[in-house]
C-alpha cells in the first residue's frame, strides 16, 4: 500500500520512504512514527498514543518521540516544516494533502444474489488482493451505505487495497429479501455461507460489528475451514441482559427501542448513537436518517431486534480455533465493553484491545487501530 504526499511515496508494505525514486533511510521508530501519523491524518494523535504504540516494550520518556520528530522532519525537508503540525500540549498532526487509496475512486459492483433456502441476500465485492475480507455489518446497515459517507468510505477503501471485500445485506436489510417470520441463527449462518459460497471464497477473514460479531462467531466455530482470523469489533455474546450475563441490554433499554422502531423509526437515532459523540454533523445525521430507511421497514427492523434479543453464543467461544481480534471503544455507549472482555476470557487465541473514546464501529474514530490489526492479521494468515 503505497501513499503519495509532497513528493514522496511511503510505501507501507515495504517499509519504505521514496523522493524521486530513490530511498530516504529512515530508522524503524522514525518511519513508524510517519506511517502512524499518515494513516490518522484524521485527526490530532496524542504523544501518550505514540508512545505507546511506537514503544510497546519498552519505558521512554517524550524525549525519545520528540529526537523521532526531529529525525522525520529533517528527512522531509521543506515538507517537514508544513506536512506535520505540532498541536500544543497534546501531540501531531498529518496535514499535507494524501494521495493513494482514494475513496472518491471506490466503486461497489451490481449487487448479486445467493440462494439461502428460499431467501435470496444481496451481496458484492469492492477491490481485489490476496485474501478475501468478509465484513459482518451491525442491525439495520445496508451494504450500500458504507460508501455515502465519508468516513465509511474512506475506510472501505482501505480495506480494498488490502484484499478482496466481500459484503452483503442480511435477511430483511437493504436489497436482500424481507422475511415473514423471525428467524433464528441457523438460517441467518446460512445466509453468510451462502454468500461466502457465492463469492468462490476459499478462506477469509472476517469481521463483525455488533450484531454483526455473533453471527461471525457462530459462522466461524461451525466452518473454521473458512476462516483464516476473525476480528470482533464492538460485539456481544447475548444482547438481552440476563442473570448469568449482566453486561447486555436491559429490559427497560429494549423497551425503549422497541418504542422508538415503531413511532420514528427513520430519524438515524440507532446509528448516531454508534457515532462518536464528537463527530456528530448535519451531515451524519442525515447519513443516518438515509441508512435507517434504506436499511429496514419498521416492521423489519422490529424483526431483527427480536432475532438479536434470542442470540447466545458464549458456549461456541471455546471452539474458536483461528485467531480472534476484540476490539472496543472503552466508552461505547451502545455495547458495554464488558461484552468484549468475557468473549476474550473464553477464546483461546484472543486478543483484546479497549479503545480510548465512544467509537462504537471504530471506523469513525481510531479507524487506525482497526486496519493495523487487520494488515497484522493478514500478515500471519494462512491461505
Amino acid at each position: 500500500m503505497r501513499r503519495r504526499f509532497a513528493g514522496f511515496e511511503l510505501d507501507l508494505d515495504a517499509r519504505e520512504l521514496r523522493s524521486d525514486g530513490e530511498i530516504v533511510a529512515l530508522q524503524p521508530q522514525v518511519f513508524a512514527l510517519l506511517a502512524y501519523l499518515v494513516e490518522h491524518r484524521d485527526r490530532a494523535v496524542a504523544k501518550a498514543e505514540l508512545l505507546e504504540r511506537l514503544w510497546p516494550d519498552a519505558v521512554v520518556t517524550e524525549a525519545s518521540l520528540q529526537r523521532a520528530m526531529s529525525l522525520l522532519r529533517t528527512a522531509l525537508g521543506d515538507a517537514g516544516k508544513t506536512a506535520i503540525r505540532t498541536v500544543a500540549k497534546h501531540g501531531y498532526r498529518f496535514v499535507a494533502p494524501v494521495e493513494g487509496a482514494d475513496p472518491t475512486t471506490l466503486a461497489m459492483d451490481t449487487p448479486r444474489y445467493a440462494r439461502s433456502g428460499n431467501v435470496h441476500v444481496a451481496w458484492t465485492t469492492i477491490g481485489t488482493g490476496p485474501i478475501d475480507l468478509v465484513l459482518v455489518l451491525p442491525w439495520a446497515f445496508p451494504m450500500r451505505a458504507l460508501l455515502d459517507e465519508e468516513h465509511t468510505r474512506a475506510f472501505v477503501g482501505e480495506l480494498a487495497h488490502l484484499g478482496r471485500v466481500v459484503m452483503f445485506d442480511k435477511r430483511g436489510t437493504g436489497q436482500s429479501d424481507r422475511v415473514k417470520a423471525i428467524q433464528d441463527l441457523d438460517e441467518r449462518v446460512g445466509d453468510l455461507l451462502a454468500v461466502i459460497r457465492a463469492a468462490g471464497s476459499r478462506r477469509a477473514i472476517v469481521v463483525g460489528w455488533s450484531e454483526g460479531a455473533p453471527l461471525a462467531v457462530e459462522l466461524s466455530a461451525r466452518h473454521p475451514e473458512l476462516v483464516a482470523g476473525l476480528v470482533l469489533v464492538g460485539g456481544f455474546p447475548v444482547m438481552a441482559a440476563r442473570e448469568d450475563f449482566v453486561w447486555g441490554w436491559t429490559p427497560a433499554r429494549v423497551d425503549e427501542l422497541r418504542s422508538y422502531i415503531a413511532s420514528a423509526w427513520g430519524r438515524g437515532a440507532t446509528l448516531v448513537a454508534c457515532v462518536p459523540a464528537g463527530a456528530v454533523t448535519p451531515a451524519i445525521e442525515a447519513w443516518a436518517r438515509q441508512v435507517e430507511q434504506s436499511g429496514a421497514s419498521p416492521g423489519a427492523a422490529l424483526d431483527l431486534l427480536e432475532m438479536n434479543l434470542r442470540v447466545d453464543v458464549r458456549a461456541r467461544l471455546a471452539e474458536l480455533a483461528m485467531p480472534v481480534t476484540l476490539l472496543h471503544a472503552h466508552d461505547d455507549r451502545v455495547i458495554d465493553p464488558e461484552c468484549s472482555r468475557r468473549m476474550a476470557r473464553s477464546i483461546p487465541a484472543a486478543t483484546l484491545e479497549l479503545v480510548p473514546g465512544d467509537d462504537h464501529l471504530l471506523v469513525f474514530r481510531h479507524r487506525g487501530v482497526l486496519l493495523s490489526h487487520l494488515r497484522r492479521m493478514i500478515g500471519a494468515a494462512s491461505y
